[in-house]
């Protein structure tokens, strides 16, 4: 898609500071969309400069970490880094998990420009990738969505799956029934038919298009639940403290990636299956990017089931961060503060 033009540069003083409430404003589901599938499309081209996710592990629960995670659009684009604290537990009492900024710098002399709230980007990101893999990946007719989690991803990725597949009904689950059923309501109050079930096995039952969008550290998914045919997001589990699928699961699905990389050092729902010969190496059949490229087949049965394994990449962050900044700019947004 077409990016903002920029305008006059800022002082070398001066850093545009862009809030999260701003962010939405900026980026409607449908561009999220595409400016994932860019990225995506730069990662498996290698245009994008990049390397896995850092992490420091700190105390509480699995999961909880510093995470740092880098790119460059390619020569002559702008690049930056993202820094946040990973809070699994914030969950439970409202806060988010995910909190830090994404940091842009200039090509050209290495100057920062803007600095963004890194929660908002995540959040618009992660299920804008789960929206291309599904385009390209899921059968054209699905309509049955089921939604294990009931979190801030959760509602994203309900709004932005419907605007890739022909969405009629859905089924959440999560470990809380009464916050489960909250959510389903509200989801009704706008429009999508939703109704929470009482287990995970009955939200998957029947269901086209599965996502996982949880923290958990034991798999909230098994293999055998699924049916033939459907495709599975697996969202959640970002480090490999924490895993959201079993091994049935893998194994009986044909898997694609965001990032290589990052899936051989944060998937160990893959990488351990892969490493101890349970897993066969065809059945990870590549990167989301290179089927978008042509480089790499997609869905080839009805019947199969295909699984878009998400770790989060990069280059989805500060693709999205330089076109929240171009476009900020231009309209005059966020608050400059001297250096």
């Amino acid at each position: 898609m077409s990016r903002p033009s920029p305008i006059g540069a800022l002082s070398a003083s001066r850093l545009l500071t862009i809030d999260g409430a701003t962010v939405g404003s900026l980026v409607g589901a449908s561009e999220a969309i595409e400016l994932a599938a860019t990225a995506l499309m730069k990662t498996s081209s290698a245009t994008a400069v990049q390397d896995v996710r850092r992490t420091l592990d700190l105390p509480g629960e699995p999961g909880t970490c510093l995470s740092l995670m880098y790119a460059s659009l390619g020569a002559g684009a702008r690049f930056g880094a993202k820094v946040q604290s990973v809070f699994p537990a914030n969950f439970r009492s409202g806060l988010p998990s995910h909190q830090g900024g994404v940091l842009l710098f200039e090509a050209y002399g290495g100057r920062p420009v803007a600095f963004i709230d890194a929660h908002a980007i995540t959040g618009i990101r992660t299920a804008a990738a789960s929206s291309v893999a599904t385009r390209a990946l899921a059968r054209p007719e699905a309509c049955r969505l089921a939604v294990l989690g009931y979190g801030e991803q959760a509602e994203r990725h309900i709004a932005s799956l419907a605007l890739v597949r022909p969405i009629t009904h859905i089924r959440v689950w999560g470990r809380d029934p009464g916050k489960a059923a909250r959510f389903a309501e509200a989801q009704c109050a706008r429009g999508f038919h939703t109704e929470p079930v009482p287990n995970a096995r009955d939200a998957v039952r029947d269901a086209d298009i599965v996502c996982t969008v949880t923290s958990s550290s034991t798999p909230v998914l098994q293999g055998e639940w699924l049916p033939s045919g459907c495709h599975v997001n697996a969202v959640g589990a970002s480090i490999p403290a924490l895993r959201e699928i079993d091994l049935n699961c893998v194994i009986r699905s044909r898997i694609w990636v965001d990032y290589m990389p990052m899936a051989m050092s944060a998937a160990s729902d893959i990488y351990e299956p892969l490493a101890n010969g349970l897993l066969e190496p065809s059945r990870l059949v590549g990167e989301i990017g290179a089927v978008l490229n042509g480089a790499c087949a997609g869905r080839t049965e009805a019947g199969e089931i295909t699984l878009f394994r998400s770790l989060g990449v990069p280059a989805q962050d500060i693709e999205l961060a330089d076109y929240i900044y171009c476009k900020a700019r231009d309209l005059g947004l966020g608050t400059e503060i001297n250096m």
